[in-house]
Order: structure tokens, then sequence, then C-alpha cells
């Protein structure tokens, strides 16, 4: 049996500028921000075919700034500092700041883990998220990416997108076809999205992992564009697609009252709703 050939590592970019170890510290974070479960230091090193002794100093001086997290386990992950330099900042106050009351507010109400995230490029990224308080618990953890067609809030920031941002993430979209009713084409994609725009909000139904569905809202900048997405996630048992179009209003409604957090005063409600009934 032949052996099975090894992948080769991810090229360092080289910036051209004359600055190697910047551009390798770089690959170590681009790297990690692709890897949700970290990574120990051996395995950066040997992804990225990079020495061990540089990848001890450069991840040690990361972490001293908090752009990566060390557990206990010996395994790095991106750190609070790198995800707060991607979230928009308006009058001092960070998105995520603005935007955790009204993450309790939704993860009380329905009982499911609520997350906040934002569009990188053509993907998603997870800034924060409230572990709800049922038994089994089904979030994600934050700085993961995910990808925008299979998920409820990639649908909701880009239906809500400018659309130059719109055509950007779409041009580099892959559209990967995770399960068989995933979605898994360009035009298929922008008809979903004008469906997104009309009703509010948008719903996973296992499009990417089977049995765990989401439910995502925009959270809208005075101009009534995504600067985020506010969702909640659950297993396909509990949360199932009658629950989540009944569900759809009081999420609508955390993005509203996430986004008068942010722009005080400039937000304006879509749904007129009063606070729902806690379930």
């Amino acid at each position: 049996m032949a052996t099975p050939r090894k992948s080769a590592p991810p090229p360092v970019k080289d910036s051209g500028f004359s600055t190697p170890s910047l551009d390798r510290a770089l690959a170590v974070l681009q790297y990690l921000g692709s890897k949700p479960a970290g990574l120990t230091l051996s395995e950066i090193a040997g992804g990225l075919g990079l020495p061990v002794n540089f990848v001890f100093r450069v991840t040690r001086s990361l972490v001293a700034h908090g752009y990566l997290n060390r557990d206990s386990d010996k395994r790095f992950r991106v750190g609070s500092q790198l995800l707060a330099l991607c979230q928009p900042v308006v009058d001092d106050v960070p998105l995520a700041e603005a935007a955790l009351p009204a993450m309790r507010w939704l993860s009380e109400q329905t009982g499911e883990a609520a997350h906040l995230g934002i569009l990188s490029g053509s993907e998603g990224l997870v800034l924060e998220r409230v572990i709800g308080r049922a038994l089994i618990k089904f979030y994600v953890e934050r700085g993961t990416r995910f990808p925008l067609h299979t998920s409820a809030p990639g649908k909701v920031m880009l239906a809500f997108s400018t659309g130059t941002e719109r055509e950007a993430a779409l041009g580099g979209m892959r559209f990967e076809p995770y399960q068989p009713w995933t979605i898994s084409n360009r035009s298929d994609f922008e008809r979903c999205l004008a469906e997104v725009r009309q009703a509010g909000y948008a719903v996973d139904a296992g499009e990417h992992l089977e049995g765990h569905h989401c439910l995502g809202a925009p959270v809208l900048d005075p101009e009534g564009h995504a600067v985020a997405s506010l969702w909640i996630t659950g297993p396909s048992q509990r949360l199932g697609e009658d629950l989540m179009k009944e569900l759809a209003p009081t999420v609508i409604q955390a993005g509203e009252m996430a986004a008068a957090a942010l722009y005080p005063g400039r937000a304006k409600s879509r749904s007129g709703l009063a606070a729902p009934s806690r379930r």
C-alpha cells in the first residue's frame, strides 16, 4: 500500500518589504484563525513549515499582547485583543460591548446560545457568544470563522450589506455543498438573499452541520446596512423550523436592541414590537 502523501504547508506570504519576521508572525495569526480548536506549538510549526524556535518566540509575544491565548493543554487560539481589532467601534463603544445586553436578553428569552458575528472577507467571524441555559448546549467559540452561504448570520449580513460589500464577498465564495440541501451556486443564493431581505431574518436548517440549526437577524447601522448579526443556535430536535419561525420576531428585536445600543438615538426599529414574553 502506498504511503499517503503529506500535504504541503500553506506558504508564508512575502510582503516584499524585507520584513520576514513580521510576515511569519502574521502567517501564524492567519493559520490559527482558521483553526478554532487551536493548535500546539509543534502543530503550528509543522503546519506552516517554520522553525519551532521561531514559533515559540512569536507565540510568547502574541500571548503577552493578548492576540493569542494558550490553554491548559498548551493549545494556542486567537485572543480577544485580535478580535477587538476586527469589530466596529462607534463613539468609542466596541460592537461586542454594545451588543452584549441584547445577547443576554435573547439567550434568556429563547434558552439557546446567542452569538454575535461580523463579515470578514468571504467568511463570517464569531466575535462574542452567550451560552444558553439548556442542558445540551450548542454554541460556537469566539474567533471561529464560518461559511456565509450555509449560515443564518451569513445570509442576513449579506442580505443587508451594501452592494459593494456584497459583490466583494460573493466573488470570493466557493459555495461548497456540505449537505445535499446546501445552496451550492450563486444564482440560488442571491434569490435566497432577496427572500431574507423581505423577511428580515434567516435560518440555517442544518445546511453546514446536519442537526445544527441557527436563526439570525441583522444589526443595522442608521443607513440600514448590516454591521453584524445576532443569532441563536440549537439542535434540530429543539430548534425546529416551526419554532424558528415563531422566534424570528424575538431575534429581530434583539438585533434592533443591539443597534440602538451601538447607535443611540439613531437606530430605527423595523418591527415595532414590544419585548416578547419569556418562554
